[in-house]
């Protein structure tokens, strides 16, 4: 009784000093105490954080141990006061208490996009009749949204475990319901650096009577056209207006298709053709119901190539040859900007080149090559980023136009790494893109573990000649720096989906494209096995991703450069997921592990083998403020040939890694000497059928055929010294390929 009785008079005498009104709580400074009560207006929707108003103003609440605090809770908090980037907030709780649950939450104040700011910092606020900037596709997670009213411009950001993540991005005009919050402390005295915090899709509001409930895809490419498909939430038609440019007042073609019901949701879809191979499409589908009509965003697609869609994976490191399933994964050493220069040597038309960082000291002389292309008649036109070394690009001689990007807190870096080769040439074999993890200096080449992959499509390029030309500023020979865009200036502009030689590609370019979901997509596609080498990873969503897949079986392993490199919750989730050898650090030399890749069930032809790699590093700057190129490719040889590298490397540093395959072919073939002067020997432990030789820029030097033979010379002499490679094909089909040194 006595037990009970101090406690009624605690509580009493705690509600008795916490009568402080936020508004005046917010003219404390840093580190006073301070105690508040009032309504919460969000629940774990946001993280972390909770946000509480009164009559009179809201604030922030920063503490973990308030993580079962509900939206509609009625409080009292005890804590003190740190802002956090000029966000106003009460961290370090000593006390609190919940008096009740599911209360009417504070009705929100109806502002403009200007009046975002201080005055309203912790409360909750509408906009109305705003439209979302570029809202193409679904929400990602930890992002940045801009939306407009007008000439004026706010941001919203979804948090990484928000319930709005994967949701259909809403189009037209809209009204938002949110938080106002504080994000950056580089504009105090501005109404820059404040954002809003929507919790839900409720926050969304549309008053339309007909919507869209699902992003506009497309699927059936051909070469001459493909199918376009979305949702909508009643009965409404099916119909897309399209042209062969951005300019929408220009487009005069408009195609009708059908529609059907599902439950509660009505599904369209709309064929288009007649188009040429290779050919980019601009398209916003709309459904009209009674007299309203609802739009997607403009949308950029494109038709299937009549290229080859060869391609072609080369790595620095060694390879473990026994977990091949056919061709045999390049490692060619140091020869990596000598592949990248082959290109360049035999380019035609013109080079599109990309690069963070290029210097050529004691490497190929790569900026001497595309000075010879210049000089030969090829355009060439270099983009490189304006914060890092780039002594490669003082190398080009003058007439060679060049683009820095500029560095500031909206760009971030331009960390691409791709070129292209003669995107709009009449000959579809001749165009190419490179790309991969490779910058272009010595250590990158010779010492940190890189991969590049040249891809043989003209679709493709011509997808990338507009994400180079948006940075560009347009397509002319020289850069327009009035209409050039970095960062989060850009736009979402580019197609995403491909087909290259009967298999999907999919393209991403950060920040505007979503790349981050869609790595996540990639790995949540994953059925029976997933292997990672990236080197680093910051964002907790990926982790735990990575988490879920192990957890419904997914045979999971993960190398990283460094535990330093991944932010330390990472590091948390993965350590307990992942025990025994399973999520490792690379500690095989003092070099770095450079690649940005992740490869979904490589041995599995039925489960959709597929690589993730380019500049992209898994982290916040990538995804919401660099430039940044991203391929998922979705072939099994190709997949095969990463995970060969991946096998080696993640043993060679003490991983626990299981192997598991439909089925996997060991054979046992030797090649000596290597490298070679005179005539280099075959043996196998199985029939050998034929043996191709080619030179290192792919031309086929000789062919041989045989019978039952398991020990075999291949005569060299009359070869120059350099860089070669042996196709080798044995009895069980596998076709193996190996680098030979010729001196």
């Amino acid at each position: 009784m006595k037990l009970i009785t101090f406690l009624f008079f605690a509580i009493v005498a705690f509600q008795a000093i916490a009568q402080q009104n936020i508004s005046d709580v917010r003219n404390l400074r840093e580190g006073e105490t301070a105690t508040i009560s009032g309504i919460v207006t969000n629940g774990n929707e946001l993280g972390v954080v909770r946000y509480v108003q009164d009559t009179t103003a809201g604030i922030a609440v920063y503490d973990e141990n308030l993580s079962a605090v509900k939206q509609g809770d009625s409080i009292t908090i005890t804590g003190e006061i740190h802002p956090f980037n000029n966000l106003f907030e009460i961290t370090t709780v000593s006390s609190f208490i919940v008096h009740s649950s599911g209360n009417q939450l504070p009705s929100p104040v109806t502002i403009t996009i200007d009046q975002i700011g201080e005055d309203y910092e912790g409360q909750l606020v509408r906009i109305n009749d705003i439209e979302i900037e570029n809202a193409n596709g679904t929400f990602d997670g930890g992002k940045n949204y801009n939306f407009t009213k007008g000439s004026a411009t706010g941001v919203f950001r979804t948090s990484f475990d928000s319930p709005v993540v994967g949701e259909v991005i809403p189009t037209g005009k809209i009204n938002l319901v949110a938080i106002c919050s504080q994000y950056s402390f580089e504009f105090e005295d501005t109404q820059n650096g404040y954002q809003l915090l929507p919790r839900t899709m409720d926050d969304f509001i549309s008053g339309n009577p007909v919507n869209f409930t699902s992003p506009l895809k497309i699927y059936n490419i051909s070469t001459g056209g493909f199918t376009l498909s979305w949702s909508t939430d009643v009965n409404s038609s099916s119909e897309v207006v399209f042209g062969l440019n951005k300019d929408q007042s220009t487009w005069t073609n408009l195609t009708s298709g059908s529609s059907s019901q599902v439950d509660d949701e009505f599904f369209h879809e709309v064929a288009l053709s007649g188009f040429d191979p290779a050919t980019i499409v601009y398209a916003k589908a709309f459904s009209v119901f009674n007299t309203d009509t609802a739009f997607s965003s403009l949308s950029v697609f494109a038709t299937e190539s009549n290229s080859s869609g060869e391609i072609k994976v080369y790595f620095n490191t060694d390879i473990n040859g026994d977990v091949s399933t056919g061709e045999l994964s390049k490692n060619i050493g140091r020869a990596m900007e000598d592949t990248l220069i082959s290109y360049i040597n035999r380019a035609e038309e013109s080079i599109d080149f990309c690069i963070y960082n290029i210097n050529n000291s004691g490497l190929s002389d790569i900026s001497g090559a595309l000075n010879s292309a210049h000089n030969r008649g090829v355009r060439v036109r270099f983009i490189t980023c304006g914060s890092t070394a780039h002594s490669g690009m003082d190398d080009l001689i003058t007439d060679i136009p060049t683009l820095e990007s500029p560095h500031n807190s909206e760009t971030g870096i331009m960390h691409n790494k791709f070129a292209i080769f003669d995107a709009n040439s009449s000959d579809t074999e001749k165009p190419w893109i490179w790309s991969g993890s490779t910058n272009l200096t010595y250590d990158q080449v010779n010492t940190d573990a890189n991969n590049m992959i040249f891809i043989q499509d003209q679709t493709l390029t011509k997808a990338y000649q507009i994400e180079f030309e948006e940075m560009w500023g347009g397509s002319g020979d020289q850069p327009n720096y009035s209409q050039s865009k970095f960062g989060a200036n850009k736009i979402d502009n580019t197609p995403h989906e491909f087909i290259i030689s009967g298999n999907r590609l999919q393209s991403y370019f950060s920040p505007s494209d979503g790349t981050n979901q869609q790595i996540i997509n990639a790995i949540n596609s994953a059925d029976n096995d997933l292997d990672i080498e990236t080197m680093l990873i910051t964002r907790t969503d990926i982790a735990n991703s990575i988490r879920e897949a192990d957890e419904r079986g997914v045979e999971v392993h993960v190398i990283t450069n460094a535990s330093g490199g991944n932010s330390s919750t990472v590091n948390d989730i993965l350590t307990a997921a992942l025990p025994n050898g399973k999520f490792i650090f690379d500690n095989t030399a003092s070099a770095i592990l450079h690649h940005k890749l992740a490869i979904v069930d490589a041995n599995f032809s039925t489960s959709d083998p597929q690589v993730i790699t380019g500049s992209h590093n898994w982290s916040n700057s990538a995804n919401d403020r660099n430039d940044e190129n991203t391929l998922i490719i979705h072939n099994e040889e190709i997949a095969n040939q990463y995970f060969q590298q991946f096998a080696y490397r993640f043993a060679e540093n003490g991983g626990n890694l299981v192997v598991s395959a439909e089925d996997i072919e060991f054979q046992n073939i030797n090649i000596f000497p290597n490298p070679v002067v005179n005539e280099v020997n075959i043996t196998s432990s199985v029939p050998v059928k034929t043996i191709e030789l080619f030179s290192i820029t792919g031309e086929k030097i000789q062919d041989y055929n045989f019978t039952n033979q398991y020990q075999i010379a291949v005569q060299m002499s009359a070869l120059k010294s350099g860089i070669y490679f042996l196709n080798i094909k044995t009895d069980l089909g596998n076709l193996n390929t190996y680098k030979i040194i010729k001196q």
